[in-house]
């Protein structure tokens, strides 16, 4: 029955089975109005849905990659419209483009917020917030599988020009591409189970520490799709501690890497936790940036003439570890120990360094942004390649024809969407700019935005309003970059011409 139904008409039928949640949630707290705020929507979505089956209800089977890549597109402008809904009659006073943009913001995972004092917004909101930032990154993840890897696209590009040198990542272009309803089918058997096991886990484990039952669950939600969502004013940060953050950053960790979804035995997973290079990658930047702002506060805290302890230089250090790591992997929750951090040392934000950090984002086929860990790894490979002929030019590399591919195709692949990356992020800066924002303003907004990490933008400006300060014009310019950052701007290029681009037209 789903194969002859529309995949956008089923994804908004599931968006409209979701806001009974929050309406449930809201009812057992007896918040009749804001029950019924999530109720009637609900039902108008599923009405929407039904109607969209009807009229959008495929006539033949149609597995052009084109057909496939320009759903997934219409998937991220249609949703955040009906989810939306509920927001608009509840918080009439952020308008209707305030409310499109915080959903936009949830279901592409980037966590940027307009809304007004956390105090003053019904929980029901903020737990549909965390749900669509799941939903979101459930179909990211999906989508990677479904549609991008059999493409080669989303970080997969990189790893087919190795031979399958990545572990876990043949792409077999030969064998055809299955029809989308076994791709999928498959896909959810791989990731359902541990994406909802681990945020179930995350969830009671946040609960036992003493975090409220809501936050508990938003915040689960949030490390798991590394959406950075909250329902608290402060962030994840406030009401935290230490044992609550070394469980978080496991699962932030987990959610950034694409092993836990692959289906391999036990024993050959056990070694690719190991060998995999976006997780070498991701373990050095993260020690080498807590390397360099934990010597930048022992500098600081140096010029300061005041006792330190060894606890202060512990917070520090781990307020630097788990802070970088969140960036890294386009989360954005910031460490409880940060802001001690920042006034052990006497000195400014380093919040640069954590926007480098996001826009390298995490690993492919994952929920976090940026131009992904594989390009950079690849790109490093060749670099220092490149560095060792200068020295010795008649050398020979080993390890094989796929690290050599790897170095030679993998990074000019890298390389030119890495200049796209670029060139979309410029676009966006303009746009802003001719709006009226400021050029610091509009360069943080736009690397949040395309990065899909929207809390980098609250660390940077710390206007207290974030997002909410820009107009319906500058909201609509990032919204538009959130969905191209979501959808990689590679994959949005090859939507035009996926044929040259995948060397087969329909698998």
């Amino acid at each position: 029955m789903l194969a002859r139904l529309s995949v956008i008409s089923v994804l908004v039928a599931i968006l409209g089975l979701a806001m009974l949640v929050p309406s449930i949630q809201a009812a057992s707290g007896s918040e009749w109005k804001v029950a019924r705020g999530f109720l009637y929507p609900a039902i108008g979505t599923l009405f929407a849905a039904g109607g969209m089956a009807v009229l959008l209800r495929p006539m033949a089977k149609d597995e052009r990659a084109q057909h496939e890549l320009l759903t997934l597109l219409l998937a991220w402008a249609v949703l955040p419209g009906f989810a939306a809904i509920p927001l608009i009659v509840l918080l009439p006073s952020i308008g209707v483009s305030g409310a499109w943009f915080e959903m936009v913001a949830a279901l592409t995972t980037t966590g940027g917020t307009v809304l007004p004092r956390f105090s003053e917004v019904p929980d029901a909101i903020h737990l549909w917030r965390g749900i669509c930032g799941w939903m979101g990154g459930l179909l990211t993840l999906t989508a990677a599988y479904v549609v991008l890897a059999p493409r080669r696209l989303g970080g997969f590009e990189v790893m087919a020009a190795a031979g399958g040198f990545a572990q876990g990542s043949r792409i077999d272009m030969r064998a055809g591409i299955p029809h989308i309803q076994n791709r999928t089918a498959r896909a959810l058997r791989d990731i359902l189970p541990f994406y909802l096991g681990a945020t179930g886990v995350l969830a009671i484990a946040f609960n036992a520490l003493d975090k409220p039952g809501l936050t508990a669950a938003v915040h689960a939600m949030s490390i798991v799709s590394t959406s950075g969502i909250s329902p608290l004013e402060g962030g994840f940060a406030e009401g935290s501690s230490i044992a609550a953050e070394i469980v978080a950053l496991f699962f932030i960790a987990l959610a950034a890497t694409r092993l836990p979804y692959a289906r391999k035995r036990e024993g050959r997973i056990r070694r690719e936790w190991q060998e995999d290079p976006e997780i070498r990658l991701m373990l050095a930047l993260t020690a080498g940036t807590t390397a360099l702002l934990f010597l930048r506060h022992w500098v600081g805290a140096l010029t300061i003439d005041e006792d330190l302890s060894v606890l202060d230089g512990f917070e520090a250090l781990w307020g630097a570890i788990f802070t970088s790591l969140s960036f890294l992997t386009t989360t954005g929750f910031e460490s409880y120990a940060w802001g001690a951090a920042r006034g052990w040392s006497g000195l400014d934000n380093p919040g640069l360094v954590l926007l480098c950090l996001c826009m390298i984002g995490g690993g492919a086929a994952t929920t976090a942004g940026g131009i992904k860990l594989i390009r950079a790894y690849a790109m490093i490979r060749h670099g220092t390649r490149e560095l060792e002929r200068i020295a010795s030019p008649n050398s020979v590399a080993g390890l094989g024809a796929g690290p050599r591919e790897l170095r030679r195709e993998g990074a000019f692949i890298a390389w030119a969407f890495m200049m796209l990356f670029i060139l979309a992020l410029m676009a966006s800066v303009v746009g802003m700019t001719l709006t009226g924002v400021r050029f610091e303003n509009a360069l943080f907004a736009a690397v949040a935005a395309l990065a899909n990490t929207g809390p980098a933008y609250e660390l940077m400006v710390e206007s207290g309003r974030g997002f909410a300060e820009f107009g319906a014009v500058q909201q609509f310019i990032l919204a538009m970059t959130m969905m191209l950052g979501r959808i990689e701007v590679l994959a949005f290029i090859a939507l035009f011409n996926i044929e040259a681009w995948t060397g087969a037209g329909r698998g």
